[in-house]
């Protein structure tokens, strides 16, 4: 008897189509091909119904997992069959599956969706992630009937697709396996959710039972409002005394939002611009090193589960849903999370749906969608936040330093610290919120979203640009030894110089790119641009590039086309308007090792120059060093 298996697989569908199976835990592969001269249906569905467990893919249930239906309906279709259905689910973002996850004849898991990656503010591709995980093998799709032997392209980048979505599994597995608990605990599957849609999936089934309705019933609840009148939502509480602070209440109590509408109100606070927004409250000052010494400390303080405990101690709730059901489950699920340890998966699953709960109550698909609740929430929490900065201002003499969506950061002498406590614990009497505090040696702000902050421990946290390692899959890890060196610099006293050519790990010195569309140019695509003797010689590149700069044997420039006529240098900077310097770079897709780092022929110069810009940003007065 055969033992079923979980498989990672990819399905490509061509002229040929082919399909490619790699065990999840052993390196054991099937390989699948239906074309003019190979048909292997006969054994592809006896695998599928013998020895398939269960399938672990990429963007599998909108495409792969469609196209396996669709070949189950129509056994004999032939690859051109299989290429023009697959052509036309993909001819459009919204179209909905033909077939609906819960009828899939196999068990499918989409990391796609488990991580999240398919949220608009986090998508990307399978490509892009190969380029987060220093893949060694970053592969495009073979044109149509490229090189003689053709299929073994297709097979090839189709393995490598495979190989990829394996690795990405191995990283996060611990994701697959909190959905598994939650799955099995909860009675709720939750393995293909984004953490939007698990959130609103486990609020759904236990509001649903507390109001003693179906979810259905549930679901087609929601509150609507055309204007909320900001007047009628602040709380009774806030004042200012300050007269730029009272100008901001006035301003927002004059506000009337319609649906779409969002709001920005800047002032300065002692030469800091202070911006209220719908994302949030945000303040920096640009390029600036603060410390603390003998006589001075940063003190940094943040609202505990701030969004939370706004709706829990201001009995904040849709209006469509009974306050004396919704407030008591919401704050048991808050209660819950405080009595469970940080490292037990329950933890997280219960931090995701309270943080969740606010983007809910603004979700036009959501059961929580109250708009009234969300603007509550926000504009309130800014408010409140700058009640506490204007508290302690009365009080005691301080710099701001900055502020974001549920704390901030003064500069304040030592001899203040006891008012500073007393002030802090009269706001959370006040508001029946509690603050968290930490105190840092220094910190180096580039603006609200790029810094450095140095705990009095030694410890460190890097915002934004500046940090190297552990990036999440949707951002961009480009060029990452220039975060590390200048964080070396800031943090340890090590010259840039020294981090930059004593670093041995050819992918911190990579950067990736991803050919887009726009609609001023058109769609991008990226070449190489060298001069052999007289000739020009251009190479048409991948969608996704990586390369990194490189002075020897190069591949020459990298270019970016738009379908619009327009063409740009990649790695080519302008000061005053004329170009600095046109670097050379070296195309990385398909790594390779060298028995000698040095036989990279990194130039260094590039990245030493990139570092020390960013260093000497924050004094202008400095002599430029190039």
């Amino acid at each position: 008897m055969i033992n079923k298996k979980i498989w990672v697989w990819d399905l490509e569908t061509l002229n040929i189509f082919t399909a490619t199976f790699i065990d999840r835990d052993s390196d054991e592969e099937r390989v699948f091909v239906i074309s003019e001269d190979r048909d292997d249906r006969d054994s592809f569905f006896t695998f599928l119904n013998t020895e398939v467990a269960g399938l672990v893919g990429y963007n599998s249930i909108h495409f792969d997992a469609q196209v396996l239906e669709y070949m189950y309906r129509n056994k004999n279709c032939t690859a051109g069959d299989i290429r023009r259905y697959a052509t036309l689910i993909t001819s459009g973002d919204n179209r909905r599956p033909d077939v609906p996850e819960w009828k899939f004849r196999h068990k499918h898991l989409d990391l796609f969706r488990a991580l999240s990656l398919s949220t608009k503010a986090k998508r990307v591709g399978l490509k892009w992630c190969e380029f987060m995980m220093d893949f060694e093998n970053i592969e495009d799709m073979p044109s149509q009937g490229e090189g003689d032997n053709w299929e073994e392209m297709v097979l090839s980048y189709n393995k490598n697709d495979v190989l990829a979505t394996k690795e990405l599994y191995r990283r996060f597995k611990h994701e697959v396996e909190l959905r598994k608990v939650i799955t099995a605990r909860d009675g709720v599957d939750v393995m293909n959710s984004t953490e939007p849609d698990m959130s609103k999936k486990l609020f759904g089934k236990y509001l649903s039972k507390a109001m003693r309705i179906p979810l259905n019933d549930l679901n087609s609840m929601q509150t609507i409002r055309d204007v909320v009148e900001v007047k009628d939502i602040i709380f009774p509480y806030i004042n200012f005394n300050n007269a730029v602070f009272q100008d901001v209440l006035t301003h927002f109590k004059n506000l009337s939002l319609e649906s779409e509408d969002t709001f920005e109100k800047v002032v300065n606070y002692r030469g800091i611009p202070i911006v209220y927004a719908l994302g949030g409250i945000h303040a920096a000052p640009k390029n600036k090193v603060y410390t603390s010494d003998d006589m001075y400390v940063i003190k940094s303080l943040d609202v505990v589960s701030f969004y939370p405990n706004l709706m829990i101690r201001n009995s904040l709730c849709p209006a469509h849903i009974p306050k004396d059901i919704f407030l008591p489950l919401y704050e048991g699920f808050f209660n819950e999370r405080r009595s469970i340890p940080k490292s037990d998966p329950r933890n997280y699953i219960l931090k995701i749906l309270l943080n969740a709960t606010y983007g809910l109550t603004n979700d036009q698909y959501s059961f929580l969608r109250d708009r009234a609740v969300t603007l509550s929430i926000c504009i309130n929490g800014q408010l409140l936040l700058t009640m506490l900065l204007e508290m302690l201002a009365s009080k005691i003499s301080l710099e701001l330093i900055m502020m974001n969506t549920d704390g901030f950061e003064i500069r304040i002498p030592r001899k203040y610290e006891g008012i500073y406590n007393s002030v802090c614990k009269e706001w959370e009497s006040l508001t029946n919120l509690e603050l968290e505090f930490e105190d840092y040696q220094k910190m180096i702000i580039s603006d609200v979203n790029n810094y450095i902050a140095i705990y009095t421990n030694g410890k460190t946290k890097t915002k934004g640009k500046y940090e190297y390692k552990d990036i999440p899959l949707h951002k961009n890890k480009s060029h990452a030894i220039i975060p590390y060196s200048v964080f070396n610099y800031w943090v340890h006293g090590i010259p840039v110089e020294k981090t930059i050519r004593e670093h041995e790990n050819i992918f911190d010195f990579c950067a990736g790119v991803r050919a887009k569309y726009s609609v001023e140019r058109g769609q991008s695509s990226y070449e190489l641009h060298k001069v052999n003797y007289t000739d020009l010689e251009i190479k048409k590149l991948s969608k996704t590039v990586r390369y990194y700069i490189c002075n020897k044997n190069h591949d020459g420039y990298l270019m970016k086309r738009y379908s619009g006529g327009v063409i740009e240098q990649v790695e080519a900077p302008a000061r005053n308007g004329k170009m600095f310097k046109a670097w050379t770079v070296k195309y990385f897709n398909k790594a390779f090792r060298s028995e000698s780092f040095k036989d990279y022929n990194i130039d260094y110069s590039y990245y030493e120059m990139g570092a020390r810009e960013w260093i000497n940003a924050f004094n202008e007065k400095q002599t430029n060093l190039f």
